[in-house]
């Protein structure tokens, strides 16, 4: 996707930004969590919400389906961010992140429609609204001062995903993005 110019530059200043007013460094872990308690955003499993019948609660617990992994819900002027249980710590903060970065960014909410097997599916989906959240939350969960100081200090990437709780896939896509290796080769060379 190419997007509006100036955008990813954008989206790093924010996640500096945000940073700063929670009194973190840019290098920095911030969890999803940490962000929605400053946006003033609920975050819930499904587990947490209340009167589910219990097949319902199977459908959107289900390991198998990856119709859905985290929506976001307004309720009168309170987001409300729902996220799947089944995920690994590093995931779920990823997801958690994709749903706050569409509440950054002021994108229109998916309509929710459940099909005849139990998949949530959005009624009216936008591939740019959902490249923008992932950029966006990509830069938040590792902007580019975090890539190089995990380069710099060295750490595994194991280390580095454990320290910014975030999947190893997210790891390796934001290095790829950022060209930080191929920026720090060119200043060792």
């Amino acid at each position: 996707m190419a997007f509006r110019r100036g955008f990813k530059s954008q989206c790093e200043r924010r996640s500096v930004e945000f940073r700063r007013n929670l009194g973190l460094q840019p290098a920095d872990a911030l969890s999803a969590d940490k962000l929605a308690e400053h946006l003033g955003v609920t975050v819930w499993s499904v587990s947490d919400v209340a009167g589910l019948a219990p097949e319902d609660q199977k459908v959107l617990t289900d390991h198998s389906d990856d119709s859905w992994a985290a929506m976001t819900m307004r309720i009168a002027t309170d987001d409300l961010v729902i996220y799947k249980p089944v995920q690994s710590p590093g995931r779920r903060n990823n997801v958690v992140m994709h749903e706050l970065a569409h509440i950054v960014l002021g994108h229109e909410l998916a309509d929710a429609c459940m099909l005849e097997d139990g998949s949530l599916v959005p009624g009216n989906f936008s591939q740019d609204q959902e490249d923008e959240a992932d950029w966006l939350a990509g830069t938040l969960l590792l902007p580019r001062p975090a890539l190089l100081a995990i380069r710099e200090r060295r750490l595994s990437d194991t280390d580095a995903c454990s320290a910014y709780l975030v999947s190893r896939d997210m790891l390796n896509w934001r290095i790829r993005m950022t060209g930080v290796d191929y920026q720090l080769s060119r200043r060792r060379a």
